[in-house]
């Protein structure tokens, strides 16, 4: 029966790829912002940006509604290099701003020497169900406040897959104590689920 290709073939020259006007070999391209194919931004934004390490708490944005996951995770966190958290006066836990040419967002700093000293991995999907459902600022249930997509382009490659989610240019500084807290919500309210992965509460209150 051979294999899912044009040709039944294992295919190292793509056929399909070749007909789509792609290269039909496997290639390397330089990231389009990196250290080397943007030397001058890069003095400005001197650390490499990856986003996407799974956490066992959450699916990409799924289960932050659900107070036993969350209590687990309760804050989106990114990981800095100890040398470099060092030079940049960033301790274990503080709230810092991850910047890049186009937004910025804030986490909590966490200090590993698992990342090379020139990277930050930052969580991403993060959203709040203890903030307001309409947008106080920063977007609803304070979606942009500490989500690392506002930091990231949404274009796809040439294929029309994949994006820059894992190597963009930024700078990481502390926060102020006055820009930590989320926004205060109009009409506080639980939302967390107990027990179950649907949010019953807010479905409850979709419904009303």
């Amino acid at each position: 029966m051979g294999f899912n290709t044009p040709t039944g073939r294992i295919e190292l020259w793509s056929t399909l790829l070749a007909s789509w006007g792609q290269k039909p070999l496997p290639y390397f391209e330089e990231p389009p912002m990196s250290p080397y194919s943007q030397p001058e931004l890069y003095k400005e934004y001197p650390l490499v940006l990856t986003t996407g390490a799974r956490h066992y708490e959450s699916f990409h944005s799924e289960h932050r509604q659900m107070s036993r996951l969350r209590s687990r995770l309760p804050q989106p966190l990114f990981e800095i290099h100890p040398d470099k958290a060092a030079e940049l006066g960033i301790e274990d836990g503080d709230w810092c701003w991850i910047e890049s040419p186009i937004g910025r967002c804030r986490e909590v700093a966490k200090v590993t020497p698992i990342v090379d000293p020139r990277v930050v991995q930052a969580d991403h999907g993060w959203w709040f169900p203890e903030a307001d459902p309409e947008d106080q600022g920063e977007g609803c249930f304070a979606t942009y406040a500490r989500n690392i997509n506002v930091c990231l382009p949404s274009e796809c490659g040439d294929t029309g897959f994949g994006n820059q989610s894992k190597c963009y240019l930024c700078k990481v500084y502390k926060c102020t104590p006055e820009e930590i807290p989320l926004p205060e919500p109009a009409q506080p309210k639980d939302r967390f689920a107990e027990g179950s992965f649907r949010n019953s509460t807010l479905e409850a209150e979709m419904e009303d």
